[in-house]
């Protein structure tokens, strides 16, 4: 029988390289930040310069061994060219993580090709492309992959069909994927956010013009759900958790971490005046 290795709790990716494919800020961030105050080496890809320096910087006073990417997740060239360069320079990955999301309000009558295929490319196909490249290293080490997905693929809204449909075809890509490595030692899991508060909500926040228009968004958001909207935390710390041996004996699972969202009914009450 095989013997469970009993995780180190203070130190769970001690000595682990993880790939975090968008770090610059936001859950990704709060993730790789995890991650090495767990022990871990990590390398991170981010679209905007100036956000990957600073990233890069904050990851480095902990671990100098981190390292940030500059690259467009919506650019299969780019993410072909950033893994291999991330694999070069780090001898292999322990963990991948894909972490994108980008969205595009519309129905099926309207949605525009050019929209389908940078979300198809960035939600999903990139994720695939960084697992492709790292898989001989992962399977070496016995590794893991943490897909980070959506609530939107599994119940959903109106206008969300194109990122819905990508993060759906995400959560399935990794059930197969963790059967066809299992044999391998390597783990593939995924996270689904419900309402975050994250650093996209909060960009959307600043947008308002009112006090009154925030504090009513915030309202809306409480109703979402019976926990109050989640923080970037709670992902990293679900991240880790199916990244670490804490997981050892869990493959091709989703996890909804969406504070309840996901079996909650709807209210069934209407508001009057007076």
């Amino acid at each position: 029988m095989k013997e469970r290795v009993i995780a180190d709790y203070n130190a769970l990716l001690r000595g682990k390289t993880a790939f975090v494919t968008t770090a610059a800020r936001g859950i990704g961030l709060s993730i790789a930040r995890l991650f090495v105050r767990q022990g871990a080496t990590v390398y991170f890809a981010g679209r905007n310069a100036g956000h990957v320096q600073r990233a890069q910087a904050a990851l480095q006073r902990d671990n100098p061994a981190c390292r940030g990417y500059v690259c467009d997740l919506a650019d299969a060239g780019q993410s072909e060219a950033t893994a291999l360069e991330a694999l070069a320079d780090s001898g292999g990955f322990d963990i991948l993580v894909g972490t994108v999301g980008v969205n595009c309000h519309c129905t099926v009558e309207d949605y525009a090709d050019a929209d389908m295929a940078r979300l198809l490319e960035t939600n999903y196909l990139s994720g695939l492309r960084f697992a492709r490249r790292f898989m001989p290293s992962l399977r070496a080490r016995k590794g893991s992959v943490v897909f980070v997905s959506s609530i939107h693929s599994a119940l959903t809204q109106p206008t969300n069909m194109l990122y819905a449909g990508t993060k759906g075809a995400m959560n399935a890509a990794a059930r197969a994927m963790a059967l066809d490595f299992a044999k391998d030692g390597v783990r593939v899991n995924t996270v689904c956010p419900g309402l975050i508060l994250s650093d996209v909500m909060r960009d959307l926040m600043d947008g308002m013009e009112t006090q009154a228009e925030k504090e009513a968004f915030l309202r809306h958001c409480d109703r979402c759900q019976p926990l109050p909207a989640g923080c970037m935390e709670d992902i990293a710390n679900a991240a880790l958790y199916f990244a670490s041996d804490m997981s050892a004996y869990v493959t091709g699972q989703t996890l909804m971490v969406d504070g309840g969202t996901s079996v909650k009914a709807h209210d069934f009450w209407m508001e009057t005046e007076g």
